[in-house]
């Protein structure tokens, strides 16, 4: 193992990376007591870790140029209309246009690996072997659509801000809230306005707004400002808990529940038909 040793750590500097791979080196120190292990290790760095690896830099982060054309195209048909299908299309898009890749690539890979493999092992060990690098491969892919799905409503907010020539600032100076704002606008009394796309509020809406008034203040936000495309979930206490704490709710203009909202003495100032996001940002400005 001394030769493993001086090729992982010889010359390498005292940083956390470091300190990661030696973990790794006295780990591997312990499990490989024969050529055999040594043998097998180094033909899942060659056949499995490096194809994967490979794979993963095949895969897209997101298919933001894609989906930008077909979205901007989609407003350009049907104008403000079309902002509640913007948010579906952009998610769709991104979606399906990245596991394809994914799809792709497991099989190219899976091949490749069954084919060396098949001359070489008996039936059920290849089995074995497959298995374990289906499911290796799954949990790197996993990790970087975790990623994914965080852009892809981040870049919907963006692109529909573009196409609307409406620029966006930084947001509110040390401002330290976790709330999950996409973009923020500055208005013309110079206090900013937070802008998020989602499909649903269903989980971890409580994390979406702030009853610190005083914290708003302090950083002059005006309004936080949700376009939900599926607002079954949103119940009265969330509009009117939210809503009075300045969270606007943009909804598609045909759905039960903006109707029924729209027309609620203690609800109606909380929510907005999303036809006339654009016109009411652009009162702001």
């Amino acid at each position: 193992m001394n030769f493993v040793e001086e090729i992982l750590l010889k010359n390498r500097p005292e940083t956390k990376q470091k300190t990661r791979v030696e973990a790794l080196f006295h780990d591997l120190k312990k499990r490989i007591t024969s050529r055999r292990d040594v043998e097998v290790i180094c033909f899942t760095i060659e056949h499995v870790v490096v194809p994967t690896n490979e794979s993963l830099k095949n895969i897209p982060n997101d298919d933001r140029e894609f989906a930008e054309s077909v979205v901007n195209a989609w407003l350009r048909t049907k104008g403000e209309a079309g902002l509640r299908e913007v948010i579906n299309i952009w998610d769709d898009l991104g979606l399906h246009g990245c596991l394809a890749a994914e799809r792709t690539e497991i099989v190219k890979r899976f091949g490749a690996l069954h084919n060396y493999l098949s001359k070489l092992v008996k039936r059920e060990d290849l089995d074995i072997i497959l298995t374990a690098f289906c499911q290796e491969y799954e949990r790197r892919v996993a990790q970087k659509r975790k990623g994914r799905a965080g852009r892809g409503v981040e870049s919907a907010a963006t692109c529909i801000l573009n196409f609307y020539d409406i620029k966006t600032s930084s947001g509110p100076e040390h401002f330290t809230a976790a709330l999950e704002i996409d973009r923020w606008v500055r208005t013309s009394d110079r206090w900013h306005i937070g802008i998020s796309c989602k499909r649903t509020l269903r989980e971890r809406w409580k994390q979406a707004y702030t009853t610190d008034l005083g914290l708003l203040d302090r950083h002059k936000i005006k309004y936080i400002w949700y376009l939900i495309t599926y607002d079954r979930d949103l119940s009265d206490d969330k509009i009117t808990e939210m809503g009075s704490h300045r969270v606007v709710f943009y909804l598609p203009d045909d759905s039960e529940r903006y109707v029924t909202a729209s027309q609620h003495p203690g609800m109606k100032d909380y929510v907005k038909p999303m036809t006339s996001f654009v016109k009411d940002l652009r009162k702001e400005l």
